[in-house]
Protein backbone atom coordinates (compact mmCIF):
# COMPACT_ATOMS: atom_id res chain seq x y z
CA UNK A 1 0.00 0.00 0.00
CA UNK A 2 1.37 3.40 -0.97
CA UNK A 3 0.80 5.83 1.96
CA UNK A 4 1.26 8.81 -0.34
CA UNK A 5 -1.89 8.14 -2.33
CA UNK A 6 -5.40 8.73 -1.03
CA UNK A 7 -7.78 5.84 -1.36
CA UNK A 8 -10.36 6.76 -4.04
CA UNK A 9 -13.95 7.24 -2.87
CA UNK A 10 -16.61 5.04 -4.41
CA UNK A 11 -18.59 6.72 -7.19
CA UNK A 12 -21.79 8.39 -6.07
CA UNK A 13 -23.93 5.75 -7.70
CA UNK A 14 -21.94 2.70 -6.60
CA UNK A 15 -23.62 -0.03 -4.50
CA UNK A 16 -21.23 0.70 -1.62
CA UNK A 17 -22.12 4.41 -1.51
CA UNK A 18 -25.84 3.65 -1.80
CA UNK A 19 -25.58 1.13 1.05
CA UNK A 20 -23.96 3.67 3.39
CA UNK A 21 -26.49 6.34 2.41
CA UNK A 22 -29.43 4.12 3.24
CA UNK A 23 -27.79 2.96 6.48
CA UNK A 24 -27.25 6.56 7.62
CA UNK A 25 -30.81 7.53 6.70
CA UNK A 26 -32.11 4.59 8.69
CA UNK A 27 -30.11 5.57 11.75
CA UNK A 28 -31.34 9.16 11.57
CA UNK A 29 -34.96 8.05 11.15
CA UNK A 30 -34.67 5.60 14.03
CA UNK A 31 -33.26 8.28 16.34
CA UNK A 32 -35.95 10.77 15.33
CA UNK A 33 -38.79 8.30 15.82
CA UNK A 34 -37.32 7.14 19.12
CA UNK A 35 -37.01 10.68 20.43
CA UNK A 36 -40.59 11.47 19.49
CA UNK A 37 -41.86 8.29 21.10
CA UNK A 38 -39.89 9.02 24.26
CA UNK A 39 -41.30 12.53 24.46
CA UNK A 40 -44.83 11.26 24.10
CA UNK A 41 -44.30 8.43 26.58
CA UNK A 42 -42.91 10.77 29.21
CA UNK A 43 -45.63 13.31 28.65
CA UNK A 44 -43.45 16.15 27.36
CA UNK A 45 -44.65 18.15 24.41
CA UNK A 46 -41.75 17.43 22.06
CA UNK A 47 -43.26 20.09 19.77
CA UNK A 48 -42.05 23.30 18.22
CA UNK A 49 -43.37 25.83 15.78
CA UNK A 50 -41.85 28.63 13.70
CA UNK A 51 -41.72 31.76 15.88
CA UNK A 52 -44.12 33.53 13.52
CA UNK A 53 -46.85 31.01 14.42
CA UNK A 54 -46.39 31.15 18.18
CA UNK A 55 -48.63 33.18 20.48
CA UNK A 56 -46.78 36.45 21.15
CA UNK A 57 -44.83 37.14 24.31
CA UNK A 58 -46.51 40.27 25.58
CA UNK A 59 -45.39 43.53 27.11
CA UNK A 60 -46.62 43.98 30.69
CA UNK A 61 -50.00 45.71 30.94
CA UNK A 62 -50.53 49.02 32.67
CA UNK A 63 -51.49 48.46 36.30
CA UNK A 64 -53.39 51.32 37.89
CA UNK A 65 -53.94 52.07 41.55
CA UNK A 66 -56.62 49.78 42.89
CA UNK A 67 -56.04 47.07 40.28
CA UNK A 68 -55.47 43.50 41.39
CA UNK A 69 -52.40 42.43 39.44
CA UNK A 70 -52.02 38.71 38.81
CA UNK A 71 -48.86 37.20 37.33
CA UNK A 72 -49.34 33.89 35.53
CA UNK A 73 -46.05 31.98 35.45
CA UNK A 74 -46.27 29.00 33.15
CA UNK A 75 -45.55 27.20 29.89
CA UNK A 76 -47.17 26.94 26.45
CA UNK A 77 -50.64 26.44 27.92
CA UNK A 78 -50.29 29.73 29.80
CA UNK A 79 -48.72 31.42 26.78
CA UNK A 80 -51.84 30.46 24.85
CA UNK A 81 -50.89 27.66 22.47
CA UNK A 82 -54.05 26.26 20.87
CA UNK A 83 -56.27 29.22 21.76
CA UNK A 84 -57.75 31.05 18.78
CA UNK A 85 -57.11 34.44 20.41
CA UNK A 86 -55.01 35.56 23.42
CA UNK A 87 -58.15 36.52 25.32
CA UNK A 88 -59.40 32.92 24.99
CA UNK A 89 -56.44 31.29 26.73
CA UNK A 90 -57.21 29.95 30.19
CA UNK A 91 -55.19 32.57 32.08
CA UNK A 92 -56.99 35.46 30.36
CA UNK A 93 -60.36 33.85 31.08
CA UNK A 94 -59.49 33.42 34.75
CA UNK A 95 -58.21 36.99 35.08
CA UNK A 96 -61.29 38.41 33.38
CA UNK A 97 -63.78 36.50 35.51
CA UNK A 98 -61.84 37.10 38.74
CA UNK A 99 -61.46 40.81 38.09
CA UNK A 100 -57.67 40.68 37.89
CA UNK A 101 -55.23 42.42 35.53
CA UNK A 102 -53.41 39.58 33.78
CA UNK A 103 -49.61 39.75 33.59
CA UNK A 104 -48.85 36.78 31.37
CA UNK A 105 -45.43 35.23 31.85
CA UNK A 106 -46.13 32.00 30.01
CA UNK A 107 -43.25 30.74 27.88
CA UNK A 108 -43.72 27.61 25.80
CA UNK A 109 -41.45 24.67 26.46
CA UNK A 110 -40.37 25.80 29.91
CA UNK A 111 -40.89 24.31 33.34
CA UNK A 112 -39.33 24.20 36.78
CA UNK A 113 -36.10 22.92 35.19
CA UNK A 114 -36.92 22.95 31.46
CA UNK A 115 -35.69 25.77 29.25
CA UNK A 116 -36.83 26.58 25.72
CA UNK A 117 -35.95 28.43 22.53
CA UNK A 118 -37.32 29.86 19.31
CA UNK A 119 -39.55 26.92 18.43
CA UNK A 120 -41.03 26.69 21.90
CA UNK A 121 -41.44 30.21 23.21
CA UNK A 122 -40.46 32.57 20.38
CA UNK A 123 -37.18 33.78 21.87
CA UNK A 124 -33.63 32.48 21.48
CA UNK A 125 -33.65 31.43 25.14
CA UNK A 126 -36.49 31.17 27.63
CA UNK A 127 -35.43 30.34 31.19
CA UNK A 128 -36.93 28.04 33.80
CA UNK A 129 -39.67 29.03 36.21
CA UNK A 130 -37.07 29.32 38.96
CA UNK A 131 -34.93 31.66 36.89
CA UNK A 132 -37.99 33.83 36.19
CA UNK A 133 -38.96 34.32 39.82
CA UNK A 134 -37.22 37.75 39.96
CA UNK A 135 -39.41 38.88 37.03
CA UNK A 136 -42.50 37.76 38.96
CA UNK A 137 -41.45 39.62 42.09
CA UNK A 138 -40.58 42.76 40.12
CA UNK A 139 -44.26 43.19 39.18
CA UNK A 140 -45.23 43.40 42.89
CA UNK A 141 -48.40 41.45 42.11
CA UNK A 142 -51.28 40.77 44.43
CA UNK A 143 -51.69 37.27 43.02
CA UNK A 144 -49.20 34.78 41.55
CA UNK A 145 -50.47 31.75 39.63
CA UNK A 146 -47.79 29.12 38.99
CA UNK A 147 -49.00 26.58 36.46
CA UNK A 148 -47.70 23.57 34.58
CA UNK A 149 -44.61 21.42 34.92
CA UNK A 150 -45.32 18.83 32.25
CA UNK A 151 -42.27 19.95 30.27
CA UNK A 152 -40.15 18.65 33.16
CA UNK A 153 -41.23 15.03 32.86
CA UNK A 154 -38.22 13.94 30.80
CA UNK A 155 -35.88 15.54 33.35
CA UNK A 156 -37.92 14.00 36.16
CA UNK A 157 -37.31 10.53 34.77
CA UNK A 158 -33.56 11.19 34.68
CA UNK A 159 -33.06 13.22 37.87
CA UNK A 160 -36.14 13.44 40.08
CA UNK A 161 -34.27 15.06 42.96
CA UNK A 162 -33.29 18.03 40.79
CA UNK A 163 -36.87 18.57 39.65
CA UNK A 164 -38.30 18.37 43.15
CA UNK A 165 -35.65 20.78 44.42
CA UNK A 166 -36.57 23.26 41.66
CA UNK A 167 -40.29 22.99 42.49
CA UNK A 168 -39.56 23.68 46.15
CA UNK A 169 -37.17 26.54 45.40
CA UNK A 170 -39.64 28.19 43.01
CA UNK A 171 -42.40 28.31 45.60
CA UNK A 172 -40.05 29.24 48.43
CA UNK A 173 -38.53 32.16 46.51
CA UNK A 174 -41.89 33.50 45.34
CA UNK A 175 -43.17 33.42 48.92
CA UNK A 176 -40.00 35.00 50.31
CA UNK A 177 -40.15 37.79 47.74
CA UNK A 178 -43.91 38.34 48.02
CA UNK A 179 -44.85 37.52 51.61
CA UNK A 180 -48.32 39.10 51.31
CA UNK A 181 -49.26 37.82 47.86
CA UNK A 182 -51.93 35.23 47.17
CA UNK A 183 -50.23 32.26 45.50
CA UNK A 184 -52.22 29.76 43.46
CA UNK A 185 -50.57 26.50 42.42
CA UNK A 186 -52.08 24.93 39.31
CA UNK A 187 -50.65 21.46 38.89
CA UNK A 188 -49.36 19.97 35.64
CA UNK A 189 -51.75 18.80 32.94
CA UNK A 190 -51.45 16.83 29.76
CA UNK A 191 -53.53 16.13 26.70
CA UNK A 192 -52.04 12.64 26.64
CA UNK A 193 -52.90 9.79 29.01
CA UNK A 194 -51.54 10.43 32.49
CA UNK A 195 -48.70 8.39 33.91
CA UNK A 196 -46.90 7.85 37.20
CA UNK A 197 -44.45 10.68 36.54
CA UNK A 198 -47.06 13.40 36.19
CA UNK A 199 -48.87 12.11 39.28
CA UNK A 200 -45.61 12.30 41.23
CA UNK A 201 -44.88 15.82 40.00
CA UNK A 202 -48.40 16.92 40.83
CA UNK A 203 -47.86 15.65 44.37
CA UNK A 204 -44.66 17.67 44.74
CA UNK A 205 -46.44 20.81 43.57
CA UNK A 206 -49.21 20.18 46.08
CA UNK A 207 -46.71 19.71 48.92
CA UNK A 208 -44.74 22.84 48.01
CA UNK A 209 -47.94 24.87 47.84
CA UNK A 210 -49.03 23.69 51.28
CA UNK A 211 -45.65 24.55 52.77
CA UNK A 212 -45.79 28.20 51.63
CA UNK A 213 -49.47 28.74 52.27
CA UNK A 214 -50.54 28.64 48.63
CA UNK A 215 -53.81 27.35 47.20
CA UNK A 216 -53.48 24.17 45.16
CA UNK A 217 -55.63 23.07 42.21
CA UNK A 218 -55.26 19.76 40.39
CA UNK A 219 -55.91 19.45 36.66
CA UNK A 220 -55.43 15.68 36.62
CA UNK A 221 -57.64 14.56 39.52
CA UNK A 222 -60.10 14.35 37.90
CA UNK A 223 -58.62 15.05 34.46
CA UNK A 224 -59.76 18.41 33.14
CA UNK A 225 -58.78 17.73 29.52
CA UNK A 226 -60.81 15.36 27.35
CA UNK A 227 -59.99 14.19 23.85
CA UNK A 228 -62.59 16.45 22.27
CA UNK A 229 -60.67 19.52 23.48
CA UNK A 230 -57.23 18.40 22.31
CA UNK A 231 -55.67 20.56 19.57
CA UNK A 232 -54.56 19.05 16.24
CA UNK A 233 -50.95 18.79 17.46
CA UNK A 234 -52.06 16.26 20.06
CA UNK A 235 -50.44 17.98 23.05
CA UNK A 236 -52.16 21.33 23.46
CA UNK A 237 -55.83 22.28 23.80
CA UNK A 238 -58.39 24.21 21.80
CA UNK A 239 -60.55 27.07 23.06
CA UNK A 240 -62.77 24.45 24.70
CA UNK A 241 -59.79 23.04 26.58
CA UNK A 242 -58.66 26.47 27.72
CA UNK A 243 -62.19 27.17 28.93
CA UNK A 244 -62.24 23.86 30.85
CA UNK A 245 -58.95 24.69 32.58
CA UNK A 246 -60.23 28.19 33.40
CA UNK A 247 -63.43 26.83 34.90
CA UNK A 248 -61.49 24.37 37.08
CA UNK A 249 -59.23 27.17 38.35
CA UNK A 250 -62.09 29.60 38.92
CA UNK A 251 -64.07 27.00 40.82
CA UNK A 252 -61.05 26.37 43.04
CA UNK A 253 -60.19 29.96 43.85
CA UNK A 254 -63.81 30.79 44.66
CA UNK A 255 -64.05 28.14 47.36
CA UNK A 256 -64.18 29.62 50.88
Amino acid sequence: MNPGRARPSPPAGSPRRRWWTWLLAGVVLTVAVGATAAALLLGGTGRSLPPSLLPPLEDPPTIAAGDTAAVFLGDSYTQGWGASEPDRRWSALVAHDAGWVEVNQGQGGTGFVATSGLGGCGLVYCPTYLERVPDVIAVHPDVVVIAGGQNDLTALAADPDAVRAAVDATYDQVRDGLPQARIVAVGPSTAQPGNALIVELDGWVRAAAARVGAEYLSLIDPPVIDQESVAPDGVHVTDAGHRAIAERVLAGIRQP
